[in-house]
């Protein structure tokens, strides 16, 4: 498998700067609701992309879908519109920091509802297979909704039906505050996913190139109707919102994951220089993306009107 390390940097250093901006923007109060950072996944986040074809493919994600929207091609400027609630985002500002859609580069919705975006998932393997497409539906969740009951049905649906999908779950290790070790009644999600008879694999989301790999494999899988299921262990730089407790968002340091990806690409022979532009270079389009973004207006009763008009929302 042959790998652009530093491509897959510049996307990951691009996901942390553009987080770290809306970081920014929480604190000086720009942002409706609770922004939950995808600081600590981008390496996970760039390596899945790195294994997807956006054109066939179809992702969800979680609450925590702002690096994957990003990683998978979605318009910046238009999801930093849709975070800051300003019109011309992904939904017009409408839906907000939980619930991006962006299909047209492979990202099919986030879901605020924990484990909902998997069965959803589900559904687009169905599509896809019974399209003939070749494409796979993808589901990101954490380790907290890997214990819902929708979550264990679609695993079962997805083997009964020999659906080309793929579950990827990000291990933190923890869900809001509560342990992974102290919510499952089994020790090993791996073990989990291979009793219902997924093909199962495991990935370290510091690792680029056993991430991507790890994925490729899984997602291979799936387009041969063998179901996958991989679990990525990854950092929670930041609280399970930010603000909640003292924070790592800094873009300079970089986070864990960053670094790793920064330290292989140095081992590799990889100029110091061009991993500092390739840096510099993704901070400043993340920095021009919310100042785009914050010149749109807010959403207001005009678009309001409208989005009830056009879905009949509160007749």
């Amino acid at each position: 498998m042959s790998l652009n390390l530093l491509k897959l940097f510049e996307k990951a250093c691009f996901i942390r700067a553009f987080e770290y901006e809306i970081a920014r923007q929480c604190d000086a109060g720009e942002v409706p609701g609770l922004a939950h950072l995808s600081t600590g996944t981008e390496i996970a986040d760039a390596a899945l992309a790195d294994a997807l074809n956006p054109t066939i493919d179809r992702v969800t994600g979680s609450h925590r879908s702002h690096g994957l929207a990003l990683a998978m091609g979605a318009d910046p400027i238009k999801v930093a519109k849709e975070i800051l609630g300003r019109v011309g985002g992904l939904s017009d500002g409408m839906a907000g920091t939980q619930h991006l859609i962006a299909p047209e580069s492979g990202f099919l919705t986030s879901n605020g509802i924990v484990g909902a975006q998997v069965p959803l998932a589900a559904g687009a393997a169905l599509t896809a297979k019974t399209m003939k497409t070749g494409g796979v539906g993808v589901a990101v969740f954490g380790d907290g909704a890997a214990n819902q009951g929708a979550v264990l049905e679609a695993m079962n649906l997805a083997v009964a039906l020999a659906l080309p999908m793929v579950f990827v779950l990000y291990n933190n290790g923890v869900a809001q505050t509560t342990s992974a070790a102290f919510a499952g009644g089994s020790g090993s999600f791996i073990q989990r996913a291979a009793s219902f008879g997924l093909n199962a694999f495991v990935a370290d989301g510091c690792d680029i190139r056993l991430c991507c790999d790890a994925l490729e494999r899984a997602t291979a899988s799936a387009r041969a109707f063998k179901p996958a299921f991989i679990e990525v262990g990854v950092g929670r730089d930041d609280g399970h919102y930010y603000g909640e407790q003292q924070t790592s968002t800094d873009a300079e340091n970089g986070g864990g994951a960053i670094r790793a990806i920064r330290a292989q690409l140095l081992a590799d022979g990889v100029d110091a220089l061009a991993c500092e532009q390739a840096k510099n270079g993704a901070e400043n389009l993340a920095h021009t993306a919310i100042a785009v973004a914050l010149a749109a207006p807010k959403v207001g009763r005009v678009e309001l009107d409208r989005w009830i008009s056009i879905t009949g929302a509160g007749v």
